[in-house]
Parts: C-alpha cells; sequence; structure tokens
C-alpha cells in the first residue's frame, strides 16, 4: 500500500506540471463518484452496501496526426466502502486500489485502449463492545470478507481491537469508448485479475459533457489551462458484485 500512496504522489505531481488540453476523447481526467453494490459472500448476509470511488487517468506520452492519436497513459483507481458487516462484534470496510499503465489508440470519435497494473484489496475488521450470538463459519475459506476467529476469543489482548486482511495480485483491462455526439459518449470495457476479490469484470457507462457550457466552472482542481465536466452513469458485473454508480468527471 506504501508504493500505490507514492505513485500516487508522483503522478499528481507530474499532473500538475504537464497539462495537456482535453482532446475529443481525453485519457487526462479524474473521476470522482458513488456506487450502490451488491456483493455475493458467505460471510456477508446484508450485503447491498455503497462504495466511494476515485479514479485518476493522465497522458503520459501521445502522438497525433490528422485523423487519429495514440499514446501511453498512468491510471489509478480506488474505492472505499462504508460499513459492510451486520454483525454486533465487529465493523468491516473495504478499500481497494490499483494502478498501472494503458496504451490507447483514438479517431476523432472512437478509442480503444488496454490497460495493465497491480492491485490489492484490504478488509478492516474493528471489534466493538458488543457480542455475537449467531455461529462463525472457520472452515478453510479464502474469502477476504471471513472475520479472524480471535474477534470472537473473550481472552483476547484488548489492546487488539482492528483486524485486516489482504490480498493483492495483477490485473488487465481492455475497454473501447465511442463519443455518440458533441455532448455523450459511451463505453463498454472487460478486466480481468488473479486477485478474488477483483475477479473478471464487465462495466458498462454513459457519460454527459458539458464541454463549452455554463455548466463548465474552473475547480480548485483544475490545473492550468483548464477542462470540462461531466456526468457519468456505469453499471458493473463481476464474478462476486454488481453495481451501478454516478459519478463527476473532470477532463483537461
Amino acid at each position: 500500500m506504501k508504493t500505490f500512496y507514492v505513485g500516487l504522489i508522483s503522478v499528481i505531481a507530474l499532473w500538475l506540471t504537464s497539462v495537456v488540453h482535453p482532446d475529443d476523447i481525453s485519457y487526462n481526467y479524474w473521476d470522482i463518484g458513488l456506487s450502490l453494490s451488491d456483493r455475493d459472500s458467505d460471510y456477508l448476509s446484508d450485503d447491498l452496501n455503497f462504495f466511494g470511488d476515485f479514479n485518476f487517468s493522465k497522458n503520459l506520452y501521445q502522438n497525433s496526426s490528422t485523423d487519429n492519436r495514440w499514446g501511453v497513459h498512468f491510471w489509478v483507481d480506488v474505492s472505499q466502502s462504508r460499513d459492510l458487516s451486520d454483525d454486533s462484534a465487529y465493523t468491516l470496510t473495504l478499500l481497494q486500489s490499483s494502478m498501472g499503465f494503458g496504451a490507447h489508440y483514438s479517431t476523432e470519435t472512437f478509442s480503444t485502449y488496454l490497460r495493465l497494473g497491480a492491485g490489492g484489496s484490504s478488509a478492516k475488521f474493528k471489534t466493538t463492545t458488543q457480542s455475537s450470538s449467531r455461529p462463525i463459519v472457520t472452515g478453510g475459506s479464502s474469502d477476504i470478507f471471513l472475520p479472524p476467529i480471535s474477534i470472537f476469543d473473550k481472552d483476547r489482548p484488548q489492546s487488539q481491537t482492528t483486524y485486516t486482511n489482504e490480498e493483492d495480485g495483477t490485473l488487465g483491462k481492455i475497454g473501447i469508448r465511442y463519443r455518440l455526439s458533441e455532448r455523450y459518449q459511451t463505453g463498454a470495457a472487460v478486466q480481468w485479475s488473479n486477485i478474488d476479490s477483483f475477479g473478471t469484470e464487465i462495466s458498462i457507462y454513459v457519460q454527459k459533457d458539458f464541454e463549452n457550457s455554463s455548466f463548465n466552472a474552473r475547480t480548485t482542481l483544475s490545473p492550468p489551462g483548464g477542462g470540462y465536466m461531466s456526468l457519468k452513469v456505469e453499471t458493473t458485473i463481476d464474478d462476486s458484485e454488481r453495481s451501478v454508480g454516478l459519478s463527476l468527471v473532470y477532463s483537461f
């Protein structure tokens, strides 16, 4: 996780010192939003919950001609849940993060990209002053949401209040983006990973851009040169989760 935050700080510094003006389909953007997700786990029974999401992409190199562009970009994705637990003995939150590099090719209205990177999930269990009456399955499961048995040990040290299950690995993503009109674009992607809590994911989005409109106000996060705002609706399906989310996108 330390490597992730060092990389995030480095790319933000690069963003502030090297700004590329928005293209028709931009790979310079930040995206912040909220999604409602339903996860499938043996250890979550009330798992319909909210996740906050942050995504960042920055061109590192781009070559342009009259009709097309191709380049390389850096990307970061982070999501944080609220309390997922329905057990009185502990609270549970999930932090997922990934980062890596991507290559993209774009025409005036169409773009395709390939991303490769690494990521991880961290499920944090924090004990409460209450106890649990329902039985806990303790079989040899690799499910990240399996609570450590020590949470339910009456003789555990009182100083031990937080437990964390972690997993990490690699992932890849291939996607397409298409501009339907001056104000609308859509896209779809498939992501695969050897991280169980990421799984294989299919996502589809529709985005409304507000370029050259009164909604296009500069923000405190705007780099020199400005950009434009968008609203995006995205739905995602993977091996263990279904979600739908709404986010605010700033392209620059």
